[in-house]
């Protein structure tokens, strides 16, 4: 799905960075490839290179060279060893920033679907979670996501196939795009009180509104539109 988090990435020859609360020493430029290779390798294969991987990519012919390299890394707070093992080299600072990605994300659940159309019956049921940047969401608690289907709501920007995100309330101001329940089924539309009733107005002409009248006791707000994500083919 098409969603950035626009994540930064920070040069590892800054002198200002620091593991373990230790500052880094400047890198001589042979470490400074070496440390390059072993980050560029994790990031495209979850896994460090092997001794014999990073002296043939670098013609080092001795295991030892290699050995000192890391030894020199090590020292300098670039990376972590396990001697032992052929792939034991560790980079403390991407699995901080992937602790810190995930204590950023929030995990959603995906409950049914709702229609952008005519109403459609609402199934409770979790069909799975997606997990979305925290700011996304601008931060919001209690969300739940669902699936479009339908185009009343095409001019909002709201289209079939879409997945929608709404905040938990059982109310909406004015103007404001809901998920509304109508006995059993469900409906995302521009929430407008008026006065004995409430219209839930389509963003499509070729759709007409639909009225609730203050009789009709099994409708409610489920919660109010705060984000779209849209796979694009």
């Amino acid at each position: 799905m098409a969603l950035s988090t626009g994540t930064s990435t920070r040069t590892a020859s800054a002198s200002s960075s620091s593991l373990h609360g230790q500052d880094r020493k400047p890198l001589t430029a042979r470490q400074q490839e070496v440390f390059n290779f072993i980050k560029e390798r994790i990031q495209e294969s979850n896994r460090p290179p092997t001794l014999r991987e990073i002296g043939t990519r670098f013609n080092i012919t001795s295991t030892n060279g290699v050995r000192s390299i890391l030894h020199a890394l090590a020292k300098k707070n670039y990376i972590e060893r396990s001697p032992k093992l052929s792939r034991g080299i560790d980079l403390p600072e991407m699995e901080r920033d992937l602790e810190n990605s995930r204590s950023n994300s929030l995990e959603v659940p995906i409950l049914g679907r709702v229609a952008a159309g005519t109403p459609i019956l609402a199934v409770e049921n979790l069909e799975g979670t997606v997990v979305v940047d925290r700011d996304f969401l601008m931060r919001q608690e209690n969300v739940f996501a669902l699936k479009v289907q339908g185009d009343s709501m095409k001019d909002a920007g709201i289209l079939n196939g879409d997945l929608l995100f709404a905040r938990q309330q059982s109310n909406a101001d004015r103007g404001q795009i809901v998920v509304a329940l109508l006995g059993e089924e469900t409906t995302v539309k521009y929430f407008y009180p008026e006065g004995n009733y409430v219209r839930l107005q389509p963003a499509n002409d070729a759709y007409g509104p639909i009225i609730v009248g203050k009789e009709i006791t099994d409708f409610s707000v489920l919660g109010r539109v705060i984000g779209i994500m849209r796979n694009y083919h």
